[in-house]
């Protein structure tokens, strides 16, 4: 490999920079000091804005090797800081490279994440020369999943108790992409491709994929034991679902009013209504015995 450094990449909405001392504000609220986020990464959340000043004097510090690689996720209409992506382990022998990302939670559910790291592999495969791209995520974090796969990585395995984060000891799922054919396209574009030449298959071959080791860890959560049939059931309705959401996503919601349900709510129930009207002469009438002025109950036991 022809290590060349964090260099600038732009997509269509992103710029991944170098970080830089001014970062470490935006970095702290967005992302690295709130606890939601940093419950699955294996770095500890910043107590204070002083722990990020910290974190990036090391990082910014490490530019000068050409083997760093840690960009700054920022969007292109602010500049704002609103994640980070970097190369988190290097197998010089393999060519491989492992990539490791955190992004802020206002920006989750976007495909942000995904453009990232499709720009990121594209550098380190077509650049630095990488023959393996690979992540990992806690099985209990599949969003990261899905990223991954989005990206072209395939699903390798599951490593059990295998890994640490925030979140304590964690099965560790394995993904995976490696360059194929002499002109270095990976999988994904081998696979877009293919896409473009037959374009029947194009919607088939995007949809949301749920794995079995997925099915097989909701059976368990659940505790239930579910047929070969059920199982592939179960994943085409979260398929399904998934891919619905995803088009819920695309829809553009800025300046649409939230509400707190689907439709307007009416009530449909009357106010209740007090009285102190004794109905006990009436009630007492139809006792079958009656006792200091109030029901005998039979006994029920002994």
């Amino acid at each position: 490999m022809k290590h060349l450094g964090t260099k600038k990449i732009e997509t269509e909405r992103l710029i991944l920079r170098r970080f830089t001392p001014e970062d470490a504000e935006a970095m702290y609220r967005n992302w690295a000091g709130d606890p939601e986020v940093t419950k699955y990464v294996t770095w500890p959340t910043h107590q204070s804005v002083e722990d990020t000043k910290t974190v990036l004097a090391d990082w910014i510090a490490a530019y000068d090797r050409p083997e760093k690689y840690e960009w700054c996720i920022t969007r292109k209409e602010n500049g704002e800081p609103i994640g980070s992506m970097g190369v988190v382990g290097c197998n010089e022998k393999a060519e491989s490279m492992e990539v490791g990302y955190c992004i802020g939670r206002a920006y989750w559910n976007r495909g942000i994440t995904s453009e990232a790291f499709a720009a990121v592999i594209r550098y380190l495969t077509g650049e630095v020369g990488a023959k393996r791209i690979e992540a990992r995520h806690d099985v209990k974090n599949p969003a990261s999943g899905r990223v991954m796969e989005k990206c072209g990585l395939k699903y390798e395995g599951t490593r059990i108790r295998a890994d640490w984060n925030n979140s304590g000891v964690c099965d560790c799922a394995m993904y995976g992409m490696v360059v194929s054919g002499a002109d270095g396209d990976t999988q994904a574009d081998v696979r877009q491709q293919k896409d473009k030449a037959a374009p029947q298959e194009v919607t088939e071959k995007r949809k949301n994929r749920i794995s079995d080791e997925t099915i097989e860890y909701v059976g368990i959560l659940a505790k239930l034991e579910l047929s070969e049939e059920e199982k592939e059931r179960a994943k085409k309705d979260m398929e399904e679902m998934l891919d619905y959401i995803d088009k819920l996503e695309e829809l553009n919601t800025e300046g649409v009013e939230p509400m707190s349900h689907v439709f307007p709510i009416n009530n449909v129930f009357r106010e209740d209504v007090v009285t102190n009207g004794d109905g006990s002469a009436a009630a007492l009438a139809n006792a079958p015995e009656k006792k200091d002025g109030g029901f005998k109950v039979p006994k029920t036991i002994g």
